[in-house]
């Protein structure tokens, strides 16, 4: 154990233990006097233990400290904040994130997205996690837990600040969703759903986009400039940008698609849903080029990576409970584990035999 704490620790980013007390995880030295034994108590709650009995229970086997649940749950709800400076440390350092293009100036990116969460045992989805991920200061500081009944998929879950951009997918791409956005001061880029938002010109007229999206080259980026009508019927506009993809990349998609709805047992796509599968298209109401604006929508990949990383190879496993505090705490502990095991295996060569 202490040699396993050893490698840890080197890899962890300059200045982590002056952080526990300036982030406010290291207030008081009962029990846990040092950032290294709190550390160590984190890790064994999200690597071994899965709960807070579990984690003092190993804690006291692996050092002298003899702390008993409640105050496990206390320590570990309240380091979040440590956690998280550790985490953008870290990928910061190890260059996990992105830099920002100079074009964006000094507007945020805020990646919108939800994962379902099962408990333990569990056959079904239990829980949903709802979060925005800084893309540029790579952070996370707005997780919701939701049940799955009360946990739709809204931008309206969201603090905005004026000119912040929310980059999101097709759930997201509600009237709803994109007027809260406009009333904040902020921008979108969502991804549109086939038949989510009517379009219209700006005599009222509907738009059919499909003529012109097969108009596109492939891989060729373009925009259109059209209204969609809020909920007293005006005209608000909107640019819908779009890139067609290559025959391959289409085909690839729309067997997805079809494999995804049979497995969920869901009637089978459309023929104008198949068809757009072959297209990327989003809405927004930013200013910048239709290149830009794909550039923009294309990192969104980063949170799936991230998320993808967290559930299937560091099991994100159960949340420990609705408290935003405690969910934090559990997500970045999470996180935090991941960013160290690519550190270290970037770090170290092994041998093959």
């Amino acid at each position: 154990m202490k040699q396993d704490i050893e490698t840890v620790l080197e890899y962890l980013p300059n200045g982590w233990e002056e952080a526990a007390r300036s982030e406010g995880a290291l207030r008081r030295g009962r029990k846990i006097k040092t950032a290294e034994e709190l550390l160590l108590l984190i890790l064994l709650y999200v690597t071994q233990a899965g709960s807070y009995q579990n984690a003092s229970t190993l804690m006291a086997f692996a050092t002298d400290v003899q702390i008993n649940k409640e105050a496990a749950r206390k320590r570990i709800r309240d380091s979040w904040p440590w956690l998280l400076w550790m985490v953008r440390e870290l990928c910061l350092a190890q260059g996990y994130a992105i830099k920002p293009p100079a074009w964006l100036g000094e507007r945020s990116v805020l990646l919108v997205d939800a994962s379902d969460v099962a408990l333990r045992g569990s056959e079904k989805s239990d829980y949903r996690l709802h979060y925005a991920f800084d893309l540029f200061g790579f952070t996370c500081d707005q997780l919701e837990l939701t049940t799955i009944a009360d946990g739709g998929e809204r931008l309206g879950r969201y603090a905005l600040r004026p000119g912040d951009i929310v980059v999101a997918d097709r759930a997201y791409g509600t009237r709803k969703s994109l007027e809260y956005v406009r009333e904040a001061g902020a921008y979108f880029v969502v991804r549109l759903r086939t038949n989510a938002l009517a379009f219209y010109d700006e005599t009222g007229k509907r738009i059919d986009l499909m003529p012109r999206l097969r108009a596109l080259e492939a891989w060729k980026a373009a925009s259109v400039d059209c209204f969609y009508k809020d909920a007293k019927g005006s005209l608000r506009s909107v640019r819908v940008v779009a890139c067609r993809k290559d025959d391959s990349a289409a085909e690839k998609e729309a067997k997805r698609r079809a494999r995804a709805a049979k497995s969920k047992r869901q009637p089978a796509p459309s023929a104008r849903a198949q068809e757009m599968a072959g297209y990327i298209v989003v809405a927004t109401n930013l200013p910048d080029t239709a290149e830009q604006i794909l550039e923009l929508y294309r990192a969104r990949w980063q949170i799936e990576q991230v998320f993808l990383r967290l559930k299937g190879l560091f099991c994100i496993g159960e949340p420990p409970s609705s408290n935003p505090d405690s969910v934090k705490a559990w997500f970045y502990g999470k996180l935090l584990v991941a960013a160290l095991c690519e550190a270290i295996s970037r770090g170290r060569t092994f041998s093959p035999f």
